[in-house]
């Protein structure tokens, strides 16, 4: 997947989004400079990031305002706004130019990738599953020599209602298994909701993971009460032998906080890369120019007020795939997984 692809998926909806001014019939400038102060204003007002990230947005302000004035470019303008956000190191958060000479992009490490080139599901179903099955709407699974389940998680999109049924096929399918690979590897975000209902079905036991709060106003410490997340047994069968949950640099958002939930688990061990570090929810935003931008809204920490903002969630195991050995159909973190659970 290019970066240009997953800068669409994450911010596609941007061109959906009308202009507040538009909304409130506003006239507001339209110059560089009124554009670089309105999406500072909103960022400073909305982003819930800052205390976690030791970031000082005033001093980022006072230093990036001084680079454009009213005759800067578009090309000026978008370099500044580039490096300033370029500070929060946010994968949830990224700038949609109307330029089409301006390329879109994100802020975090993802940013710093041009494609995924560690994963490919196709190696798996062609050279480690002998007869892989797919679950609408996202799971692709099967067993493994030596009698090891296998669940690849496209993305988590659904709520829990639409996943009982199709949980109850796949793990039926797997019941009987020795220990299950989860793979969260490649695909998109979605719900944290789904993930949580996910993970459900791993245990027969309450486990509270996670902890949000969204900002709900424009000073520095406006954020809602905190939401106390958890997890407890789901369905009528729950896999409770081991589990090896697989993740890579592209693991992101709600496939991080599944990851979360799972870690509470005494049953699983991660393999693989670190994740991407983008769990806040987000908001999308218009420039007065037309430009769009999201916005992280919100803290996501672990239940012990751990955050892995920015950083992402390290495995029990490193294991990083080379390019090499997937175009010879060979997935090193796969295959240690396999190891693990024989």
């Amino acid at each position: 997947m290019t970066r240009k692809i997953f800068i669409t998926l994450s911010l596609f909806i941007l061109a959906l989004t009308s202009c507040d001014k538009v909304l409130l019939n506003e006239e507001v400038s339209n110059d560089p400079v009124s554009n670089f102060d309105y999406l500072w204003t909103e960022f400073n007002e909305k982003y819930g990031l800052f205390e976690p990230k030791s970031i000082n947005w005033d001093s980022a302000y006072y230093h990036y305002r001084s680079k454009i004035n009213t005759s800067s470019s578009e090309e000026e303008l978008y370099a500044v706004l580039k490096d300033m956000l370029m500070l929060l190191q946010d994968d949830h958060v990224g700038l949609v130019p109307t330029n089409p000479n301006l390329p879109p992009f994100t802020t975090g490490h993802l940013s710093k990738i041009d494609c995924m080139k560690d994963f490919d599901l196709s190696v798996i179903k062609n050279h480690y599953l002998a007869d892989f099955k797919f679950e609408e709407p996202f799971f692709t699974y099967g067993i493994l020599e030596g009698n090891i389940g296998y669940i690849h998680i496209e993305g988590f999109s659904d709520m829990p209602k639409n996943l009982e049924k199709p949980m109850d096929i796949v793990l039926e399918h797997l019941k009987d298994t020795k220990g299950v690979i989860v793979d969260v590897r490649g695909g998109y975000g979605g719900e944290d909701l789904a993930g949580q209902y996910i993970a459900g079905r791993f245990t027969k036991e309450y486990h509270q993971y996670m902890k949000t709060r969204v900002k709900n106003g424009p000073g520095p410490n406006d954020f809602t009460q905190p939401e106390f997340w958890s997890i407890n047994q789901e369905g009528d069968f729950q896999y409770t032998n081991s589990v090896v949950v697989l993740t890579h640099r592209f693991t992101i958002s709600a496939r991080e906080t599944f990851c979360l939930a799972m870690a509470t688990l005494p049953q699983v061990t991660f393999v693989g890369d670190t994740t991407a570090g983008a769990f806040s929810n987000q908001i999308n935003r218009e420039m007065p120019n037309g430009w769009g931008f999201s916005i992280s809204i919100g803290q996501w920490t672990t239940a012990n007020d751990i955050s892995y903002e920015g950083i992402g969630i390290p495995p029990d195991i490193l294991v990083q795939n080379k390019e090499i050995d997937l175009l010879a159909g060979k997935d090193e973190a796969l295959e240690k997984a396999i190891e693990l659970l024989n």
